[in-house]
C-alpha cells in the first residue's frame, strides 16, 4: 500500500515534465547532448515520450532492474563493444538519477545492473610529423576557404584542441596582440581558459579574418560556414563540418579516416617526442586533468613492452 502511494503522484507529475528532455537540456556540450539523446532513444526504441519515460521510471526498483538486465542482454547478443554497452547503461542511470531527485522515481539507478568490465586502454595512434607538415600545406592560402582551413588545422596540430573547443570559438576569444585564444575546455562549462598560440597560428587566424571581413564581430563565430545558401550564410561552422573538413584533407594526402581527435593524439605524441617524454610540460598542452592519461600516451609512444620483448628474444 505504501509503495502504491509513493508511485501514484509520480505518474501524474511525469505527465507534465519529461525527465528525458530535462536531462538532455542539462548538458552543455552539443556532442554530449547528441550522445545522450541517441543512447536513450535506443533504449526507448525511438520513443522517449512523456508516457513511456513515466512508465519506466515509476516502476519499483526490482522491475527496473529486470528491464535493464533484459536490455543489457540484448546488447550483448548484438555484439556491441563493452564501452558502448557501459555508455548506454550510464545514460539510463543518469535519467533515473534525475527522475529520483525530482521525486518521479523510486530508485536513483545505482546497483540495478552491472557494467561490463573493460581493460583501460586508450588508442593514441595518430599520424607522424611529416604527415602533419603535409596536411598543413594542403589547403593553401590562395582563397578564403584555404585561409580558414589552414587556421583550423593549425589549432588542431599545434594546440591539440578538441573539436568542441574549436567549434565554440568566437571572434572575441582571439587576441592577436597577446597571442591567445580563450577556449571552453572539456568539463568546464562556460568557463574559459587561455591557450597560447604560435606566431604562425596567429598569422593564420589574422589572415583569415581580414579576408573574411568579420574581425570586428566580437560575439560572432570565429570560423564561419562558407556555404552561400541563405540558411547557412555567415553561420558557425558546425562540429560535423569540422569533422568532414579534417577527413577530406586527410583523404587528399592519402590518409583514410583522419579525424580531429587523431590530430590531437598526433600533436600530444609529437610533443612528448620533442620534450623527451616530459609529461608535466605536455599536460599544459593537452589539458588532461590526470597525468596518468599522458602516461598512456608515453607508454604507447615508447612501446616499452615491445622493447622488453626484443630483449627476451635476443636472450633466447
Amino acid at each position: 500500500m505504501q509503495e502504491t502511494q509513493a508511485i501514484q503522484p509520480v505518474n501524474s507529475a511525469v505527465e507534465k515534465i519529461n525527465p528525458f528532455e530535462l536531462l538532455i537540456a542539462d548538458k552543455r556540450s552539443e556532442a554530449t547532448r547528441r550522445a545522450y539523446r541517441a543512447d536513450l532513444e535506443a533504449f526507448f526504441c525511438g520513443n522517449p515520450s512523456v508516457e513511456e519515460v513515466g512508465r519506466f521510471v515509476a516502476q519499483p526498483a526490482a522491475k527496473i532492474a529486470l528491464e535493464l538486465a533484459v536490455y543489457k542482454n540484448s546488447l550483448l547478443q548484438k555484439g556491441l563493444a563493452e564501452a558502448t554497452i557501459n555508455r548506454r547503461l550510464a545514460a539510463i542511470r543518469s535519467l533515473l538519477k534525475l527522475a529520483h531527485r525530482l521525486g518521479y522515481a523510486s530508485t536513483d539507478g545505482r546497483n540495478l545492473v552491472d557494467s561490463e568490465k573493460i581493460i583501460a586502454y586508450r588508442d593514441t595512434r595518430g599520424v607522424d610529423l611529416e604527415t602533419l607538415r603535409q596536411l598543413l600545406q594542403t589547403p593553401g592560402t590562395g582563397d578564403l576557404r584555404g585561409l580558414r582551413d589552414t587556421a583550423i588545422l593549425r589549432l588542431f596540430c599545434e594546440n591539440a584542441l578538441r573539436r568542441a573547443e574549436v567549434y565554440g570559438l568566437n571572434v572575441g576569444d582571439f587576441s592577436a596582440s597577446q597571442r591567445t585564444l580563450m577556449i571552453a575546455g572539456k568539463g568546464r562549462g562556460t568557463q574559459r581558459q587561455p591557450v597560447t598560440l604560435s606566431e604562425r597560428g596567429v598569422e593564420a587566424i589574422v589572415g583569415y579574418l581580414l579576408r573574411a571581413g568579420h574581425a570586428t564581430d566580437q560575439s560572432g563565430p570565429l570560423f564561419r560556414n562558407l556555404d552561400h545558401r541563405p540558411q547557412h550564410l555567415r553561420q558557425r561552422l558546425t562540429s560535423d563540418g569540422l569533422f568532414y573538413l579534417v577527413k577530406s584533407y586527410g583523404e587528399a594526402i592519402g590518409v583514410k579516416n583522419l579525424t580531429p581527435h587523431k590530430l590531437r593524439h598526433s600533436a600530444i605524441t609529437a610533443a612528448l617526442d620533442a620534450t623527451g617524454g616530459d609529461v608535466r610540460k605536455v599536460q599544459r598542452l593537452s589539458r588532461h586533468a590526470d597525468l596518468r592519461t599522458l602516461s598512456i600516451y608515453d607508454d604507447n609512444r615508447s612501446d616499452f613492452q615491445g622493447e622488453v620483448t626484443g630483449v627476451l628474444s635476443d636472450l633466447l
